[in-house]
C-alpha cells in the first residue's frame, strides 16, 4: 500500500476523526478497500478533489494487489 501512516492521514482528514495507522495496517485487504470506498464517497461529497485523487490512487494500488 505504500505509506500506512499517509493513508491514514488522509481518512482522518476525510472522516473526521483520527484513523489510527497500526489499525489500519491490521485490517485484511478487502476491509482495507471497503474503507477507501467509502472515503472516496465522503470526499467526493465534500468536494475534496486533492482527498479524491489520493484516495483513489491508493484504492488502484490495492485493487492491484487483490488480482495476482
Amino acid at each position: 500500500m505504500g505509506d500506512i501512516a499517509a493513508v491514514a492521514a488522509l481518512l482522518s482528514q476525510v472522516f473526521g476523526f483520527v484513523v489510527d495507522p497500526n489499525g489500519l495496517g491490521a485490517m485484511k485487504l478487502e476491509h482495507k478497500l471497503k474503507v477507501i470506498h467509502v472515503a472516496i464517497t465522503i470526499a467526493l461529497d465534500k468536494h475534496d478533489d486533492d482527498a479524491v485523487d489520493g484516495l483513489f490512487k491508493q484504492y488502484r494500488e490495492l485493487q492491484k494487489s487483490t488480482n495476482t
